[in-house]
């Protein structure tokens, strides 16, 4: 091999290495501008699995003198809890009401609504309101997306775990 094809080999793997920098630019872009697209299309997928795989999600609830919460009360339906954001000042259904915890989720229907916690000395109580995707995107960010398919993996995996353990069980009974 002659230093002339060592060159012009270096400068075609240059040239490709250019070319493939700007086509992931491109791509990068695109996908960028549908996002809310995908985290819709994401969310509509993941909340099929929601009612075996979601969390009850409290509404209200009171707090005692050591700490300890009870007579809570629960949202209708399971969620994902997607995100966490530094809390707006104040609550949009009461100005009075300061947000100390706020939070994207999915809900069962497949729609995100934020989820507002705000606490005084002895009350808990919240406020779940619907948040579209380019909103949602805006507040807590392209993270929303890694969560939705994290949790999905999640599910996965622990259906294959559980399905291995049936598996090894039956094995073990016809034996």
């Amino acid at each position: 091999m002659t230093t002339d094809e060592i060159e012009c080999g270096f400068a075609a793997l240059q040239e490709q290495i250019s070319a493939n920098r700007d086509a992931i630019a491109e791509t990068t872009e695109a996908v960028q501008k549908d996002e809310a697209a995908l985290l819709a299309r994401m969310a509509a997928t993941a909340a099929a699995i929601l009612p075996v795989a979601g969390l009850e999600v409290m509404a209200r609830g009171k707090v005692d003198g050591a700490g300890e919460m009870y007579d809570q009360g629960y949202y209708p339906g399971k969620m994902f809890v997607l995100a966490r954001t530094e809390p707006m000042p104040f609550r949009p259904d009461n100005p009075e009401k300061a947000v100390t915890d706020q939070f994207c989720v999915l809900k069962e229907d497949g729609t995100l609504a934020e989820l507002m916690y705000s606490t005084d000395t002895v009350v808990v109580d919240s406020l779940l309101a619907p948040i579209s995707p380019e909103d949602a995107l805006g507040v807590y960010g392209p993270e929303l997306l890694f969560m939705l398919y994290r949790a999905l993996r999640q599910y996965l995996e622990g259906q294959d775990a559980l399905l291995d353990a049936l598996r090894t069980t039956l094995e073990y009974l016809h034996r």
